[in-house]
């Protein structure tokens, strides 16, 4: 395992709620939890940089995470070089996930200039945890997936990350919904690291929305965060889903940062 995984990360404290601009230690602090809370099966450090790999299960862990370098990495040319080679060898396009805690700073730049293209951009939203809405008492919350829930997760999502929460560093938390029938209905993913809890999966069936259900189920998640010791939640929502941007800053969360993929589809 690589030593970043298995460090004390600390998350930003309570003060990141007062300031509308956070820090940018704030900003990589947050994208360390997200990666120890989201790991890929195999993770492999190169000068300071993570290099993740699942087999192509979700753009995040089959990405480059550029974290500050060490102070002895190799040329920029050189590194990226050595990092398109590893994702070539394992049969996956290159691709970087660029925020503003990416280092070197123009890293974007120059990434564009290699013919990389833009993927996927995304907003990072947090809510202090005391704040969002109250927990209903139709949703379940619970350390181990109950039976069927990774199956709901595969109807939303179309792919089974149930390989990359058994791997986390974190306490992953699965919150369900049943109806009358006991079919469950709706799902929540969550992972709690360092008192944060990161929300990794959303979803409520089709026919099932507009009733404030995923509402109920952000509530009952940050509930059980509270109850362990969280002060904050954090979540990554893509910049064309405007549907649960809206649902997300009508229950107490706000935007602070974003990332995006930066994708070479071409070999090099």
């Amino acid at each position: 395992m690589v030593s970043f995984l298995t460090a004390d990360l600390q998350g930003p404290g309570p003060s990141i709620f007062d300031t509308y601009v956070i820090a940018a230690e704030d900003i990589l602090a947050l994208d360390q939890l997200a990666v120890a809370a989201w790991p890929a099966p195999v993770n492999d450090a190169c000068d300071g940089w993570l290099l993740r790999f699942a087999h192509g299960i979700t753009r995040r862990a089959n990405s480059i995470a550029p974290f500050p370098l060490d102070p002895d990495a190799r040329h920029i040319d050189g590194l990226i070089n050595a990092v398109e080679a590893y994702y070539r060898n394992h049969g996956l396009p290159p691709r970087f996930q660029i925020s503003p805690a990416a280092k070197p700073n123009d890293l974007d730049a120059q990434l564009a200039a290699r013919g990389y293209e833009i993927e996927t951009p995304v907003t990072i939203e947090i809510a202090a945890a005391h704040a969002l809405p109250p927990a209903s008492m139709l949703v379940s919350v619970s350390t181990t997936a109950p039976s069927g829930w990774w199956d709901v997760y595969k109807e939303g999502f179309s792919r089974d990350a149930s390989k990359i929460a058994e791997v986390s560093r974190d306490q992953p938390v699965y919150a369900t919904w049943r109806d009358d029938q006991d079919q469950i209905i709706a799902i929540g993913f969550g992972v709690l690291g360092d008192k944060w809890l990161g929300i990794f999966g959303m979803w409520t069936r089709p026919e099932h929305r507009g009733q404030g259900i995923g509402k109920s189920v952000i509530g009952a998640l940050s509930a059980w965060a509270v109850e362990h010791g969280a002060i904050g939640l954090y979540l990554q929502v893509e910049n064309s889903n405007a549907a649960a941007q809206r649902l997300y800053e009508r229950i107490g969360f706000r935007a602070v940062y974003g990332y995006h993929y930066r994708t070479h589809w071409t070999p090099s």
